[in-house]
Parts: C-alpha cells; structure tokens; sequence
C-alpha cells in the first residue's frame, strides 16, 4: 500500500553555466512527467518578458521517483525557450 509522499517525482534543476558535478537545486516534487520543468518558472509575474514566455530559474532539470530516487529523465531549455529531453548532448 502507497501512503502519502510515496507518490510523485523530485525535480532538481541548475544553471547550464555551472561547473561538472555543481550543486543542484531542489525546486519541489511534481505528480507527473507531463511539464516538471514548470517548477523552475519564475513565479514573480513581473519577470515574465513582454512577449508572454516564462524566464527560468535553471535551464536543466533531472526528475527521481520520490520513492525509489531512480532516475525518470532530463530535460534542458533551448534559446528559445522550449524544454527538450536530454539524450546526452545539446542542441
């Protein structure tokens, strides 16, 4: 039987720009894989540029079973603005 916080996914994000092996940020836990990256949205209406797109608090994000922690994917943000699944390299 499942109990409560048995169920979701941890998304961790960080900045491209960060060194091999940096530090990275727990931005909260998501029930599904359909848009974990929205956690890293920032959430100050006032940061969102003119043309209506979010600005992002990270660029790349790994998702973990918040009950297993295996791995359940990654995702970065490309120049324009859309999250692509990671497959190993960018671009």
């Amino acid at each position: 039987m499942e109990r409560e916080g048995d169920t979701g996914y941890m998304v961790f994000g960080w900045p491209s720009e960060e060194p091999a092996g940096g530090m990275r940020d727990f931005l909260g836990v998501v029930e599904d894989l359909e848009c974990p990256w929205k956690l890293a949205r920032i959430t100050d209406t006032t940061e969102i540029v003119a043309n209506g797109d979010w600005c992002w608090t990270v660029d790349v994000i790994e998702v973990y079973r918040q009950k297993s922690f295996e791995p359940s994917g990654s995702w970065w943000v490309d120049s324009n603005g859309d999250w692509r699944v990671f497959t190993g390299t960018y671009g």
